[in-house]
């Protein structure tokens, strides 16, 4: 079950009693904060059996351990020939496009079609961090549902029964400020130590030479082409950079600078199209 997220929660359960589900919703709000899991939980409370073998569901993202970076035309089109067909279970179809911002337009402008006219008994669901790189159109026919970082208070709660060292559980509460999904990847990957090391990175950059910045830019280009690196390897560790320096150098006068700057970094290297060595160099050479 799905931690906090309460009023999202009670406000399916209200739609679903009622039968008065829309046709397609936008699930926004920041990476791993539940998104996904709320979405595919909310899948099977209207579906009523297991996902992994119920026909009238679909599951659409970037197909990232094939190479792939968007979601594309085929896809929709196969989503479009999947809605298609008449419901197995009962009256009901669902379909989930996870980081629906990586759409490409030809995509957008396919699914725009369906979304205007979309079929009897179809549930849409969109999920995305950056609902600003979707196309207006397709977010005016959306309801959007907004996910926001868990209180201090659940956090605590959830990691209560965790068999954590105490340290390892201040550490995770800083670091992910509310997102249960960075908590729980940190956990099941056994990737505390390694955050930790991340971290104590940037403490050193602060003071290092230009040589020392572009050999460890080199360093992570370099684990981030290795085949056992994880998915989106930039965007995870400036994420637990731009964490780290908002929470211990809010009181540092070039705070406000670096954030930025960390800001802009992380909307670079979250976009496969960008050059994230490059990116880097320029971050750490105005670190």
């Amino acid at each position: 079950m799905l931690t906090g997220h309460s009023k999202q929660k009670k406000y399916f359960k209200h739609v679903i009693d009622n039968g008065s589900l829309s046709h397609a919703y936008l699930f926004s709000g920041p990476d791993m904060i539940g998104k996904k899991t709320f979405a595919l939980e909310l899948a099977g409370s209207i579906l009523g059996t297991d996902l992994d073998h119920n026909p009238d569901f679909k599951f659409i993202a970037p197909k990232v351990g094939e190479g792939e970076s968007k979601i594309y035309i085929e896809d929709v089109r196969d989503f479009k020939r999947f809605m298609s067909l008449k419901s197995y279970g009962g009256d009901k179809r669902l379909v989930i496009f996870d980081n629906a911002h990586f759409l490409t337009s030809e995509a957008a402008n396919a699914l725009l079609k369906i979304l205007e006219e979309p079929p009897l008994g179809s549930v849409i669901i969109l999920i995305s961090s950056v609902p600003n790189m979707i196309p207006a159109t397709i977010l005016s026919r959306c309801e959007e549902v907004r996910f926001n970082e868990l209180s201090s208070r659940e956090v605590e709660i959830y990691l209560a029964d965790k068999k954590l060292k105490e340290d390892d559980k201040e550490f995770l509460a800083t670091l992910a400020r509310g997102r249960i999904g960075l908590i729980n990847n940190l956990i099941e990957n056994e990737a505390i130590t390694e955050a930790r090391r991340v971290i104590d990175d940037l403490r050193k950059l602060f003071n290092a030479g230009i040589y020392e910045k572009m050999d460890y830019a080199k360093k992570v280009h370099e684990r981030a082409l290795r085949r056992d690196s994880p998915q989106g390897y930039y965007s995870q560790f400036v994420d637990y950079w731009l964490n780290w320096v908002s929470v211990h150098l809010r009181n540092s006068p070039k705070n406000e600078k670096i954030v930025k700057n960390l800001l802009s970094l992380h909307q670079i290297v979250s976009q496969p199209q960008y050059n994230h060595r490059l990116a880097l160099e320029n971050f750490l050479l105005n670190l």
